[in-house]
C-alpha cells in the first residue's frame, strides 16, 4: 500500500498551509493511501484545543478539521516544536501523538512519500 507523510511547518492561519495539508491527507485516506500529518514548527499551533478561527477571522477551525484524520490517520507533532513555544501537551486535540527527532526519522523514512506543505 502507498504511504505519506505530510509534513506542515506554518501557522494554521494566516497561510492555507495547514488546511490544505490537512485535507490531502484526508483525500488520501479516503482514497485507501495511508496519510500521516506531522505538525513541526510554527505548524504545531494547528494541534492547539478550542481554536475559533470561524467566529474570529472567518476561517474553518483547524483543530475541528484535524479530527476528521482519525482512526485511519495519524495526527504527530514535533516535541522540540512544542517545546520550544511553551505548550503544553493538555493543550493539544487528544489525537496528537508527540514524537521525538529519532523517531520522526524512522517515521519519514518508513514512508514511501514526503509532502511538505
Amino acid at each position: 500500500m502507498s504511504s505519506s507523510l505530510v509534513i506542515i511547518d506554518k501557522a494554521p492561519y494566516g497561510h492555507e498551509n495547514a488546511l490544505g495539508g490537512i485535507y490531502i491527507a484526508i483525500a488520501s485516506l479516503d482514497r485507501d493511501i495511508e496519510a500521516d500529518v506531522l505538525l513541526m514548527g510554527e505548524g504545531v499551533y494547528a494541534a492547539l484545543k478550542n481554536q475559533s478561527g470561524e467566529k474570529t477571522i472567518g476561517y474553518p477551525s483547524v483543530s475541528e478539521l484535524i479530527y476528521s484524520l482519525f482512526p485511519n490517520g495519524t495526527l504527530f507533532a514535533h516535541l522540540d516544536s512544542i517545546i520550544q513555544r511553551g505548550i503544553k501537551y493538555e493543550d493539544l486535540v487528544e489525537i496528537t501523538e508527540l514524537i521525538d527527532n529519532k523517531t520522526l526519522y524512522n517515521l519519514s523514512k518508513s514512508k514511501k512519500h514526503i509532502i511538505k506543505i
